[in-house]
């Protein structure tokens, strides 16, 4: 992990989550925006998402705290899906990042500013249907300058979303950006409870760079069509508000919600994934 930092950039977490219409009771219909790739549908593998130019939300978050939601796109290269970190030479794609599209290979790129991008593919965080991919920028002196976070996937067709009924998901997040002037990462446990026909509650019960415990809560959570937002606010570890959560549910009956992080606390700020399953109903 790199220790040296540049805190005065733009994190982005790239947001797999178009929020999509349909569903029922008291959740507003609104026209679904699709991300280039068809609904989930049984049978479906991740690799057929390869060299499909994907059309992803964006979500900005500086480190003064401001953020701003933009489109973005993403293009994985045939057997991208192959890579991962003993096999790089896998891990070419085209990627929207920071305002312009970069070319990834091998795992590399550079951004018009000089900063180099790596590309992180783990394939055991990934599900059936929908993947995790983290990018991190490092500044022409080797400082680590950025990270981005991108969940992609077959999303629940939004007319197929039940409207009544409760569900549990739990699973792994990561997160990864600053702790004062120094890179950090941030990972745990994330559970979402939702109220199909209601709120939407949940918590990360995670540790700062494995030695410090930091704890969020879900506020505000609600269900729209396929997708989820809700806020974060600090449980245990920090104070006030921490941030922003988008999600999406993926697979033809919902048995993945996979999302992203914006998170924005007085002791960690960056940008993480997740990407988890039914645990209860």
């Amino acid at each position: 992990m790199v220790t040296t930092a540049t805190k005065s950039m733009a994190f982005m977490a790239l947001l797999a989550t178009t929020a999509c219409g349909g569903g029922g009771g008291d959740n507003p219909v609104v026209s679904p925006t699709p991300n280039g790739l068809p609904y989930g549908a049984t049978g479906q593998d991740l690799a057929d998402a390869e060299g499909v130019q994907m059309s992803l939300a964006a979500a900005a978050l500086s480190s003064t705290g401001v953020s701003v939601v933009q489109g973005g796109s993403v293009t994985l290269a045939t057997d991208f899906l192959t890579g991962g970190p003993a096999n790089q030479g896998a891990l070419d794609a085209t990627i929207e990042i920071f305002g312009e599209v970069v070319t990834i290979t091998n795992g590399s790129g550079t951004l018009s500013n000089g900063h180099s991008v790596t590309l992180i593919y783990e394939p055991d965080r990934s599900g059936q249907y929908a993947g995790a991919v983290s990018l991190t920028t490092f500044n022409t002196s080797g400082g680590q300058s950025g990270e981005v976070g991108y969940v992609f996937g077959f999303e629940t067709d939004p007319a197929d979303m039940q409207v009544t009924g409760t569900a549990t998901y739990s699973g792994g997040f990561v997160a990864n950006g600053f702790a004062g002037l120094g890179a950090a990462e941030y990972e745990g446990t994330i559970t979402i409870a939702v109220n199909f026909a209601g709120p939407v509650s949940g918590s990360l019960d995670g540790m700062l760079d494995g030695t410090t415990a930091l704890d969020l809560n879900l506020s505000g959570g609600a269900l729209s069509g396929n997708g989820i937002t809700a806020g974060l606010t600090c449980a245990a570890g920090c104070t006030g508000g921490a941030g922003d959560l988008d999600a999406s549910f993926y697979g033809p009956n919902a048995e993945e919600l996979g999302g992203v992080l914006a998170i924005d606390s007085n002791v960690f700020e960056g940008a993480g994934t997740f990407i988890i399953t039914v645990t209860g109903l």
